[in-house]
């Protein structure tokens, strides 16, 4: 299994470090940044890891099966209180989104910041859906008083509805968007039959993370933000979003969530941007 581990400040990626099996990645630490994991067969990060403190060290552990860690980062932990400690350890769900690695226990005392001299604890992608991988001022020991069940909350919201309901049940599901990804390198997102609000994450041909945020309004139009800068465009009848072909990197993958009006998601099948054409 192979493994990318980015360092990244507030604004743009400080260092891309490729993890081996077998073998430690050892690197320093960089004040005010955040460590993305990403497994390079999936493009998500790992479910899930094992933190580990050791002096002002600290070590990640894959569920790879090997012993020893696969990555050091040095000086982790710095000076500060550990509750000041807002670097933090993220990864891409499945859903499209950024999370941070929140203690399975649930308890504050496992967070990776907080860990106490010599103590491991089993961590999960979970928490409050962060705005991107980027580093921003986060207290993030809060993230650990959100138990698992939150972690688990996304796996469960993964994959949208695909069945009915029995008769008298309360709806609890969205209908999922529909990703296509065309013949000209452009991207186009149908929105589910009973959503209110799509959520499209892709990169741009400068593989920076972008998100389109489309909603339907009371008179029934779709519109996206006046800020928005993604150089996508909606069909304000059919709420379809199209992500022109020099807006989209190619061969990045394009997610999407769907809500409905009663605050259910679902999460479209991811699909791969194509080639922009040659000219």
């Amino acid at each position: 299994m192979s493994t990318t581990l980015k360092v990244l400040s507030a604004k743009k990626v400080i260092a891309s470090h490729q993890i081996n099996q077998g073998d430690t990645l050892v690197i320093d630490a960089r004040d005010k940044s955040n460590y993305q994991l990403i497994d390079d067969q999936t493009g998500f990060g790992p479910q899930n890891i094992i933190a580990k403190r050791e002096g002002k060290d600290l070590k990640i552990f894959l569920e790879d099966g090997d012993m020893n860690p696969d990555v050091l980062i040095k000086g982790y932990y710095g000076d500060e209180n550990s509750e000041e400690v807002t670097n933090l350890i993220v990864g891409q769900h499945e859903n499209g989104g950024i999370y941070a690695y929140v203690p399975e226990s649930g308890l504050k005392s496992d967070a990776v910041s907080m860990l106490a001299e010599e103590v491991a604890a089993p961590q999960a992608l979970g928490g409050e859906e962060l705005a991107s991988a980027f580093w921003a001022f986060n207290p993030w020991w809060l993230l650990a008083l959100v138990p698992l069940a939150a972690g688990i909350a996304i796996a469960a919201s993964h994959g949208g509805s695909s069945g009915s309901g029995n008769n008298g049940n309360n709806d609890a599901t969205a209908d999922k968007p529909e990703i296509t990804a065309n013949d000209d390198g452009s991207v186009t997102v149908k929105p589910g039959n009973d959503n209110t609000k799509v959520d499209v994450k892709f990169k741009d041909e400068d593989g920076n993370d972008k998100t389109v945020t489309a909603e339907k309004g009371s008179d029934g139009k779709w519109k996206l933000p006046e800020n928005d800068d993604s150089g996508a465009t909606i069909d304000p009848d059919t709420g379809v979003i199209t992500i022109p072909a020099d807006k989209v990197k190619d061969g990045e993958t394009v997610n999407a969530k769907g809500t409905d009006d009663k605050g259910n998601t679902a999460d479209a099948d991811a699909k791969t941007a194509g080639n922009n054409p040659t000219t």
